[in-house]
């Protein structure tokens, strides 16, 4: 008779084990849900925080554009426009840079590069030193860090000596 009483005590206790390692499954799945639920949350208001750096940003910008306008009294020159958009382009760049996103503005002269610069024109070199170089800016570039958000657009000269 031990012999029958000792399997049905085998299959009882890996029955409460079962129930056991059940229970701490569930225990698991829920820890698992509330942490997934709570990295959820932070990420929607690390997202938030983000948005209002954005937003507020944006609103500076809205009020300075406001301020200038209420300064205008007549017709601007052409000096005093270039002044006043520039101010108002340095004030965007400012605002896009408490993001983290740095402007960036290749000199003439500096060598092209594709990873940086996207070319929008071409030009004469005016000798083969200058080839595939930076012959204008037409628009900045933005970085973060080592990341390129946008290329600047250039003008690259390109030295093309006479074929006669």
């Amino acid at each position: 008779m031990p012999e029958r009483v000792e399997p049905c005590a085998l299959a009882s206790e890996f029955t409460a084990a079962l129930a056991r390692q059940q229970k701490l499954a569930e225990r698991r799945e829920e820890v698992v849900t509330r942490l997934h639920d709570e990295v959820e949350r932070l990420r929607r208001g690390e997202m938030e925080t983000a948005l209002d750096l954005v937003r507020h940003s944006l609103i500076r910008l809205h009020d300075q554009i406001l301020r200038q306008a209420e300064h205008v009294t007549g017709p601007l020159g052409v000096d005093e426009l270039r002044a006043l958009l520039t101010a108002l382009a340095d004030e965007a760049a400012d605002t896009v840079a408490r993001t983290g996103v740095e402007r960036y503005a290749p000199q003439p002269g500096e060598a092209y590069d594709m990873a940086l610069h996207r070319p929008v024109g071409r030009v004469a070199a005016e000798g083969p030193e200058a080839d595939r170089t930076v012959a204008r800016v037409v628009a900045a570039g933005f970085v973060q860090g080592e990341r390129v958000v946008r290329k600047a657009d250039v003008v690259v000269s390109r030295w093309e000596p006479d074929a006669s």
